[in-house]
């Protein structure tokens, strides 16, 4: 069956990925979606206490909750699509998405579920890992373990300090390269990400809270009342 609103699926198509925004503020963290990734500095190896320090972070990341921004190129419309939202992740495996204009994404671990309240209509996906489920979101999920699954470079003389490009390992991997912005101590404030089709997915984020207890609840999807529910 079509899925009447296309924006649930334009919303997911980016492929994996997060950033986290906490001191900086959302017009620093946008400017720097914006520069990073085109950006004619030269590449150079990146210093691997600057990976670890990303990799400390997010290790010892339990749970944060979010203000999100994401921007979606669309390449085949050459259009630009803008969703904020509030974003909650507790390790391991638990995502939840909550865009104002009624789509909401829910991972409880074990299965992904993509909702639109326009549409009255749930799609219910079950994967193996977060990059089968096709969530821009679920990258910090595995930022603790950046060089296991990407190379990274850093750009020197970019705009925007502490810029980097990380292009996955594995050969068939859903995007093609990751763009990421982080402050001294490891802590992601922007990403972007290319997909192999063209389109980019750029994310920041505000009023972030971590550590703070998240109920497991809050990652279990409820079918609302007189929603379909379509089984992928």
């Amino acid at each position: 069956m079509r899925i009447a609103d296309c924006g649930l699926e334009k919303a997911c198509q980016a492929v994996v990925a997060i950033g986290i925004l906490l001191t900086v503020t959302m017009a620093t963290a946008s400017y720097a979606l914006d520069t990073a990734p085109v950006v004619t500095a030269p590449v150079v190896a990146t210093p691997p206490d600057a990976v670890a320090a990303i990799e400390a972070h997010y290790r010892d990341l339990v749970d944060l909750t979010a203000k999100v921004v994401q921007k979606n190129f669309l390449k085949s419309v050459d259009k630009t699509q803008t969703f904020d939202g509030s974003l909650a992740i507790k390790k391991p495996g638990k995502l939840r998405l909550e865009y104002t204009n009624g789509q909401t994404i829910v991972i409880d671990g074990k299965e992904a579920w993509f909702y639109s309240k326009k549409s009255a209509q749930a799609i219910r996906r079950t994967f193996k890992d977060f990059e089968q489920a096709n969530i821009p979101v679920a990258f910090l999920l595995g930022a603790a373990h950046i060089r296991d699954d990407f190379d990274v470079v850093e750009r020197k003389g970019a705009a925007i300090r502490n810029t980097f490009d990380l292009t996955p390992r594995k050969k068939d991997a859903a995007m093609k390269k990751l763009g990421l912005v982080c402050e001294d101590g490891g802590r992601i404030t922007a990403l972007i990400i290319y997909d192999k089709s063209g389109n980019t997915s750029s994310i920041a984020f505000s009023d972030v809270k971590e550590n703070t207890g998240l109920d497991d609840a809050l990652f279990r999807f409820k079918v609302p009342k007189g929603t379909e529910v379509i089984e992928q």
